[in-house]
């Protein structure tokens, strides 16, 4: 084989072995069938009146750590609750918390 031959040759390996990694991650990341309906550690809801800790500011949306797990979380006033408040669950909207700023000299639970 000459390099005239081989080069080519090279080229439609490498283009060949890329698509068959594409395809293969695309059939081995295929989304689970109940990953939309769960939150994080497969817990679909957080009860009324749990505590937790805001990691990042709510105005009014951020997230909150609550039941030991990273939440979406907005204030049910609409208020800017800070990092670091503890902050008390009120309800949910899908993967969302609604929270509400816990009253000082509460600790945290989250």
């Amino acid at each position: 084989m000459t390099t005239d031959q081989i080069i080519p040759g090279a080229i439609a390996v490498t283009i060949l072995i890329l698509i068959i990694v594409g395809v293969m991650r695309g059939v081995t990341r295929r989304r689970g069938r109940n990953e939309d309906t769960f939150g994080a550690g497969g817990v679909a809801t957080v009860a009324a009146g749990t505590r937790g800790v805001a990691k990042t500011a709510l105005a009014p949306s951020g997230v909150a750590l609550v039941a030991g797990e990273q939440w979406t979380a907005r204030s049910a006033s609409g208020m800017t609750i800070p990092s670091g408040a503890t902050i008390r669950v009120v309800s949910q909207d899908g993967l969302t918390l609604i929270v509400d700023p816990e009253p000082a000299g509460r600790p945290a639970e989250g």
